[in-house]
C-alpha cells in the first residue's frame, strides 16, 4: 500500500498483485503426489505435475538411499551405507583426513592472524595503482 507521507510501498513484496487477487500470476496446475519408500523405512513425498510419468525410483531425503513406490519391496541398499548422512559425513566423503587437517590449520591461521590474509591491504608506502595521481 502506498503511504501518503513518504510515497514508499509498504506491506507488499516485489511482484505482488493488487489486494484481493491471489491468483493473478496464472492458473493452478493439477498435481499428483507420489510416496517413495526406502529400505530404511523412510517415506519421501514428491509432488509431480499430473501429465508427467513419475520415475520408479527417487533418492530418499533422509538417508540418500534409493527409494521406490512399493512399500513392501523397496530397492536394495547401497553397499557403502553406514548410517544417516550428516553434514560432517558428506564432507568426509569429499575430503581426506590430510586435506581436512590442512584446511583446519589454514582456518585457524586466518583466525589468529587476519592481517596476513587481508588481500585489500598492500605494503605500506606503495600505491596500488602506479598510474593514479595523488
Amino acid at each position: 500500500m502506498r503511504t501518503v507521507n513518504t510515497g514508499r510501498i509498504q506491506g507488499t513484496r516485489v511482484g505482488a498483485g493488487p489486494v484481493g487477487e491471489p491468483y493473478g500470476r496464472g492458473f493452478a496446475v493439477a498435481k499428483m503426489v507420489v510416496l517413495y519408500h526406502c529400505a530404511n523405512k523412510h517415506q519421501t513425498v514428491v509432488p509431480f505435475i499430473w501429465t508427467v510419468t513419475p520415475p520408479s525410483q527417487w533418492e530418499c531425503r533422509v538417508c540418500s538411499q534409493p527409494a521406490g513406490t512399493d512399500p513392501l519391496d523397496p530397492p536394495a541398499r547401497i553397499a557403502g551405507y553406514t548410517g544417516e548422512k550428516t553434514h560432517l559425513g558428506r564432507v568426509r566423503e569429499r575430503r581426506t583426513q590430510a586435506q581436512g587437517d590442512r584446511l583446519m590449520a589454514e582456518s585457524l591461521a586466518r583466525r589468529d592472524h587476519p592481517e596476513k590474509f587481508n588481500i585489500w591491504t598492500g605494503p605500506v608506502g606503495r600505491r596500488s595503482d602506479p598510474g593514479r595521481r595523488t
